[in-house]
């Protein structure tokens, strides 16, 4: 069946056609695509249109092109992509107030778009029971958190509360969201660890989730998300303040 695409953009649809089949295993790694000829043909387009297409996806790790402009699918996946598109990142923005509020940003729409699809889902009382076990351990640690002194304790409440959110995001089955979490996170990581929670904050953070596992065991999909829309707001916002913190004590002292 010939493919009709729009003209000014015809490469780039090419390219994302290619590679969700790519993505979706259509085409294994190792395996050589369809000729240039036969894509032209198949997408109705021009050869340079298929070349620049493989440029694309070449960029992205995803073919390898040889002399005789055959492409050969590399990867199955974004891994190595975004994994060098993150060291890129954390090398050149490892400081930058910017770079660190557009990866909440970025997490934020990522974590409602799987709660909503969780909540949504006749299956997920396996995942929410996961998520609840997470809560639940957070709860038994918040009274050796009140002195900010139990350094185990700590440790242990933001493992088990990175614990929890990686659970959410892989609770829907999306490589770009599960390539995301396992490249971006770390950097993220990193920045969590300077934010100094207060116990009140702690307590309230725990609260909120156990009010969303119990809208997520209902099935209370407007609901739910809003809660994670809370819980991100407020982190966004207690980066904000932190980094406000930080210009404060980098100024000059006036004498």
């Amino acid at each position: 069946m010939m493919l009709s695409l729009v003209t000014e953009t015809k490469s780039s649809q090419i390219a994302s056609k290619l590679e969700d089949m790519i993505l979706n295993n259509t085409y294994k790694a190792g395996e050589k695509l369809p000729s240039q000829q036969e894509l032209a043909k198949q997408f109705s387009t021009s050869s340079r249109s298929i070349r620049e297409a493989f440029k694309g996806l070449e960029a992205k790790g995803l073919v390898q092109i040889s002399q005789g402009r055959n492409a050969i699918v590399k990867s199955n996946n974004l891994d190595q992509f975004v994994g060098s598109l993150s060291a890129t990142l954390f090398s050149s923005h490892c400081h930058d107030r910017k770079m660190t509020l557009d990866l909440i940003k970025a997490r934020t729409v990522i974590e409602i778009a799987s709660t909503y699809e969780l909540s949504r889902n006749p299956q997920r009382m396996l995942i929410v029971r996961t998520l609840e076990r997470f809560v639940t351990k957070m709860e038994q640690l918040i009274p050796r958190l009140e002195d900010h002194k139990d350094t185990e304790a700590v440790q242990l409440f933001r493992q088990t509360d990175i614990n929890f959110h990686k659970t959410l995001f892989h609770s829907v089955d999306n490589i770009i969201f599960n390539s995301f979490y396992e490249n971006f996170s770390p950097l993220l990581h990193s920045h969590l660890e300077k934010l100094e929670e207060s116990f009140t904050e702690k307590k309230k953070k725990v609260n909120e989730y156990r009010y969303l596992i119990e809208a997520l065991d209902d099935g209370q999909t407007n609901l739910a998300v809003a809660l994670i829309l809370t819980r991100m707001t407020n982190l966004r916002r207690m980066f904000e303040n932190m980094f406000v913190s930080d210009l404060e004590l980098a100024r000059p002292v006036n004498l």
